[in-house]
Order: structure tokens, then sequence, then C-alpha cells
């Protein structure tokens, strides 16, 4: 294939991250895009020059490119996949794009219903240390953060061959390992005998050896014996091999790894002519992501998580486990995965669960199925012993209630944690690890969070505030963060959730008191230049990122000669900041200009919002109100000329000189009442220059209260209470504040309440 542009949709999966690395090294143009991205990811991709889409894509952005890839759970009413098939451009499930390049080169084959990551991953570790450079593409990444691609001249390929989304059938591999054979996908595979002509069929389809164990055999013999035009070439694997009893961390000795390591090394036999040590190779493994992972180990508890999702995966560990640990006290959280599994192999799903003691079910993990009341943890746990089985919800409560109830069962053996499944549990199980290392949540917070950011992203604690609002007055934030990055803002917010955190956005802070025993949840601030970007589109457009001040933006724009913007000079805050609040002066207002908003949700989810789906309010955006603005697209005026424009600004700017104190304050304290104005009726009621504390009423407009010296937000809470009240006396106007009050201070209630 020649050089392409590709888009690859959905790349933070464990399998699209590899093949779009891959398709950059071998020369590619290639860029990915995710509704969330792991930083870990994002580290591996960018370091192989694969370009990161933080954004929603624009239209003409997206006819740049000559191919999207994307991935299984990516689902057709996707805007992005949409609009990319509107224009014509090719659009590819992953599974067919790896089909085509595997088969334009000679295919080592990695298939069955288990184990295909963890022994694709050793044998492309073994083949590395061998110094066989062939190319390798895996399902998963390691454990130490080696690639788990890599791209060569070589002629040969590996790569696991996936049955769960039917491309298994575009494969033609020269040499394929069939590891196990059992119902699964049963979306797809009706019933056993389906799975099983499948797999078989690309027994028949490889050109070269395929290489058995004596189960899969029994499985497909009648299938051989049937198959009169073509008799498949195969070979039985050893199944003799010792490897101890195996631990936890590496490669445990489990009936699926033996089996993994029995076919891996039977391989690198049949491929290598010389003598090498097996043993020697797997004890350098590092292992694979989520597969046999211990979190936590410590001398009377050990937290480990397995990416088992099948009865018979989990059966396996289970016994594992109990090898292992001969003498403990288990407790299981399984997280079931995908409806459809589920339903079709639940009474396989009891038959094993319904032996523990201690099992704790997490709501099943959709993947990209569609949700149904048919099946979830619930129906699943009501055949299970009521005294044995408790439900938890994806939450920090549910992670407190598993922590205590351990703590209370604690005996005298080792207790094992042991987290099950192949979805977000993943998450569920690092907070729930990090909350039982450390003492206390901030310790837990900090030292979690600083491996799931990238290093440039500022993490403290109790951090002072007062300096970074207009008011400079107030206590710290408990938790607080600079992030640098999207994937930064998304894992702080993901994770807020389950560290029962609240968070708050703050820009410049202009419109904001701080109460003087600060903030309990986490401030974030987009201070990092990358929240501050500006690009013009088309001359008709442009695109700013929330954290840029507004002066900035208006100077960017007068420059370039377009009107429009002049109003916001002067505005004392960002660009975040006057969407949330519709910033106004001069007659004009902030959603005059835009065309759409960017905006992270409560979800940690990327959204666009038009301008005509906002509900439009005085100093309010409802749509705005629970999301983290990333950025806008507004639209440009008519291009005046530089001068102009600017004339226009510095006339705005006298203005608003005279008008308004340059004392530190937070701007209008109080919203406009319908046809009044809030500073107009304090001035009648005889309140200018009122002072309680050092929190003043400005004797140049009556709407701004200045800090005067030393003032607390208990002063200023103080002083708008008493304006509230004298104004409801003296002209029947209930006042309500336009600054914004974060903390937890009872004065701040008392204000909301009047």
């Amino acid at each position: 294939m020649s050089s392409m542009k590709i888009l690859f949709l959905g790349v933070g999966g464990a399998g699209m991250a590899p093949l779009a690395m891959w398709f950059s090294k071998k020369g590619d143009e290639v860029f990915g895009y995710d509704d969330y991205l792991k930083q870990s990811v994002v580290n591996q991709l960018e370091e192989s020059n694969v370009g990161i889409i933080h954004i929603p894509l624009l239209e003409d952005a997206i006819r740049g490119f000559d191919l999207v890839v994307y991935s299984n759970a990516i689902p057709a009413s996707h805007e992005i996949l949409k609009k990319a098939k509107s224009f014509k451009i090719n659009c590819i499930k992953r599974g067919e794009i790896l089909a085509k390049i595997c088969n334009e080169k000679k295919l080592i084959a990695i298939t069955g219903s288990h184990g295909k990551t963890s022994t694709s991953s050793l044998i492309a570790f073994a083949l590395s240390k061998l110094n066989m450079d062939i190319n390798f593409i895996l399902g998963g990444f390691y454990k130490d953060g080696s690639p788990s691609y890599n791209f060569s001249d070589s002629e040969w390929i590996l790569a696991e061959i996936d049955e769960s989304d039917v491309t298994i059938d575009l494969f033609y591999p020269h040499i394929t390992l069939l590891l196990n054979i059992d119902w699964d996908h049963c979306d797809h595979y009706k019933n056993f005998q389906k799975i099983k002509n499948t797999f078989y069929s690309v027994i028949r389809r490889t050109k070269l050896i395929s290489f058995l164990n004596n189960k899969t055999f029994i499985e497909i013999e009648e299938l051989i014996l049937k198959d009169k035009s073509k008799r498949p070439n195969y070979k039985i694997v050893n199944d003799k091999l010792d490897i101890g009893r195996g631990k936890f961390g590496q490669i445990s000795g489990s009936e699926l790894n033996r089996s993994n390591m029995e076919f891996s090394k039977s391989l690198l036999e049949f491929l290598y002519n010389k003598e090498f040590s097996f043993e020697l190779i797997c004890d350098d493994f590092p292992g694979v992501e989520r597969r046999q992972n211990i979190l936590l180990k410590t001398n009377e508890l050990d937290i480990i998580e397995d990416y088992a999702h099948h009865p018979s995966e989990i059966r396996v560990l289970l016994n594992e486990v109990k090898n292992i640990y001969t003498c403990c006290d288990l407790y299981v959280v399984f997280q079931p995965h995908r409806l459809s599994r589920t339903k079709a192999l639940k009474d396989e799903f009891i038959k094993i669960l319904s032996k523990l003691d201690n099992l704790f079910l997490l709501p099943t993990y959709l993947a990209f199925e569609n949700r149904s009341d048919d099946v979830s943890s619930h129906n699943l746990s009501k055949y299970l012993n009521s005294n044995s089985v408790q439900e938890l919800e994806f939450s920090n409560k549910a992670i407190a209630f598993l922590k205590n109830y351990i703590e209370l069962k604690r005996t005298s053996n080792k207790q094992i944690v042991l987290f099950i499944g192949a979805g977000s549990i993943h998450e569920f199980a690092n907070v729930f690890s990090s909350i039982v290392k450390y003492n206390t949540i901030e310790d837990s917070w900090i030292n979690f969070m600083k491996g799931r950011v990238s290093k440039d992203c500022l993490l403290s604690l109790d951090e002072p505030l007062s300096k970074k609002t207009t008011f400079k007055i107030g206590g710290s934030a408990k938790f607080y963060s600079e992030p640098v990055s999207c994937a930064d803002l998304q894992a702080l917010i993901r994770y807020c959730i389950l560290f029962d955190i609240d968070y708050f956005c703050l820009g410049r802070g202009s419109n904001i008191l701080v109460a003087d025993n600060g903030y309990d949840g986490l401030v974030i601030r987009l201070n990092n230049k990358n929240w501050k970007k500006i690009d013009i589109i088309k001359n008709k457009f442009i695109f700013a990122g929330s954290g840029i001040r507004l002066k900035e933006l208006c100077g960017f724009v007068a420059k370039k000669g377009y009107s429009g913007f002049e109003f916001l000079e002067g505005i004392p805050g960002t660009l975040g900041g006057a969407l949330r609040m519709n910033a106004g002066a001069m007659g004009n207002w902030t959603f005059d200009i835009v065309e759409s908003v960017i905006v992270l949700d409560s979800n940690g989810d990327f959204r666009e919002i038009k301008k005509n789906e906002c509900t439009i309010e005085y100093r309010k955006i409802k749509e705005l109100t629970n999301s983290i603005i990333i950025g806008a697209f507004l639209n440009l005026g008519v291009n005046n000329g530089s001068m102009s424009v600017r004339n226009r600004m510095h006339s705005y700017s006298d203005v608003r000189k005279e008008s308004q104190p340059v004392a530190p304050s937070a701007g209008c304290v109080f919203k406009n009442p319908n046809n009044e104005y809030a500073g107009s009726l304090i001035e009648e009621a005889g309140l200018k220059n009122l002072k309680i504390g050092d929190a003043k009423v400005s004797e140049v407009h009556a709407n701004f209260i200045i800090n005067d010296g030393n003032s607390s937000a208990k002063d200023v809470c103080e002083l708008i209470q008493f304006i509230q009240r004298e104004v409801k006396i003296k002209k029947g106007i209930k006042l309500e504040t336009e600054v914004l009050l974060l903390g937890n201070q009872s004065d701040f209630e008392k204000i909301r309440e009047k």
C-alpha cells in the first residue's frame, strides 16, 4: 500500500493503538481520535509519531483523510464516522485492515477463544530476544511499556486474529496456532458448532502448518476426517512442558498459561533452528497489562486483577489462586462483560460463582452493546446464594463498603482480593488498591493520579487560591491540578467519581469568591499554553481554547482586522468563563459570536454543542453548567482593518476604565434585575463606600465590592447580605448574586437563601 493519511477512530483500544503505531512506523501519516484516552496510551502513540486529535473534527479536516479505521466499539451513529462515510472516505473496521496487511505477508496467526494476547505477546517477546526481526501487531500492552508492535522489512508478520467480529474469515495464514475452542461471542455464533466451524476454517485456509494441542485436535477431529477435499497439515504441541507451580505477577502455572507456553515453545522451535532457553525467556517476560497483575502486596493482603471474563477463564483463574494461596480468605469482585455473553452463558457463570463464599458483582460492562433490562448483574445475582453475593455500584461508596467489609472479616489467614473482568473494573480495582494502601484520601488521590496524567500535569494538595482570583480572597483547594492535555483532563474527571471528589474549573478567577476555609474538592485550572491556542479556519471561524484571556483573544482578532470581538476588551477573564456566564459589555454578549462550544461533560465525554442547542439566558447557559469548556468555534466579523478595530477597542477600554474600580474585586456582584441596574439600586439606597471589615462597596461603581486591604470572604458575605436587605427594604427589589461562591461557608448558604 502507498503512503496514506489515516485516521484511527477509537485509537485508545488495546487492539487499535498497536495497529496505528505500526502504520505510522511504516511511513503513513497517522492520526488518532478516541472519546477516552489513557495517558499511558497517549505516551506510546506520541512516541510513535501518531498525532492525537482531542476535539471533534471539522468537516474540512475529515475530508483530508484517505482512510478511516474504526474499532468495534465505534457505533455506526458516531458523528465522525458518519461524516467520513458521507464524504465517500474509505471506512473499514480494524479487523479488515489487519487482514489486508497480513495477507500481503506470511502470517503467523494466533487464534482461539482464550489467551490470544498473552500467547502472541510472549512469542513476540521471545522473537525479539532471539533477534528474529519480524513484524508483529499485538492486541494488548506489555506491563513494562515495551512497544506492542514491530515494523520490519521481513515477509513474516505475527498477529492475533479475533473471532469476535467475524473478520476472522478474512485471514489466510501461513502458520496458525489454535489455542483452544470455547463457545463465546454468542451474538455471532448461536451455538458451539458454529464457532468450531469458524476455527476449523482458519486451519483449513492455513498454507504451511497449524499447531493444535490434544484438546483442540479432539474438538475438530471430526471435521478433519470429514474433509475430503483438503486435509490440513498440523502438528500436536508438547503438553508435557514442566514450568513449575508458577506465581502471579508474571506467568502462573495455570492450565491456560501452561497451554499458552506450550504453544509458544513449539512455534519457536519450529522457527528457530538453534538451541535456546525458553525458561530464561519466560523469566524475563514482563507480562501483559491486566493479566495476573498484583496491584498491592502486603503481609496481610494481596490485591490482584485479571482480565478473565469467560466462565472457563474464571474457573482456571480461581483454581490457580487456590493452588498458589493454599490458606487464605478469598474475596472476588466480578464485572460481567457484555449482556449477550452473560445471558448465553448464565448457567456456567452460576455454576462457578456459586462456589464462592465472598462474591461481589459490579454492573455488567456493556462494551458496544445496547442496554437491556433482560440481563444484568442483578439477574445473575438472584440465582446465587444471597448470603455470599453482594451487588456493588461503580462508586466510591461501593469501594468504601468493600474495604470495610474485608476489614471486618479479617482473620489470621491472609486475605486475597481478586478483581475479575475485561471492562471498567480495572479502574475500580486500581482506585480500591490506592485507597487501601494510603492512610488518607489526599495521599491516595495524588499518588494514584501521578501515574495516570502526563509528567507536565501539575498536581498538588492544599493549594492556596487567593492569588488565583482577582478578589485576592479565600482559602485553599484540598485537591488541585493544572492539566496539560485532554487525556489529563478526562482522567481527572473520570476518577473524581471513584474518589468521591467534587470538582470546579477555575479560569482567571475574575467572577468568584472563595470561602475562607477553602474548597474540599478538586480545582482544575486550564492554565497551560495548550488551552490558550487560537486558529483561524477559512477566514470564517476562529477556534479559541477556553484558557485564553479575553484581552489576548481581542488583540489577536484585531491584529487580523476582524470586527465583532471589541466588546470583550477589558473583561478580566478567560474565554471559558465568558462562555459559561455569557459575559457581556457595551450592549453585546459572548454568545453573539459563538458558532459552537466544545465541552467535556460530567460523564467524561467530549461533546460539541451548537449555539442553536443552547438555552441562552442572562448570565447563564444551562447546557454548559455541569461541563468543562474546552474551547469554542467563534464567528469572525467583517474585516474592517486593524486600525479601525483597535480604535473601537480603545474607546471601549476608556469607558471601562472610567466606570470600574482598579482595586481587587470579582466584577459585578449582583445580577441586574429586570429593567433595572443593580449598581443604581445600591447607590440609590445610599450604600456607596459602605464597608464591613476590609470589604467595601466601590465608590466608582456600586455593583462592585472591592478588597480594600485584607478582606475575608466572611466580610464580603456580610456586606452582600446587608446590601440585599437594604435594597429589599428601600427599593422592594430582591438582588441575586452574579459572583460565584466556591466552598463550604455558612454565609454562602445565607446569601443563596435570600
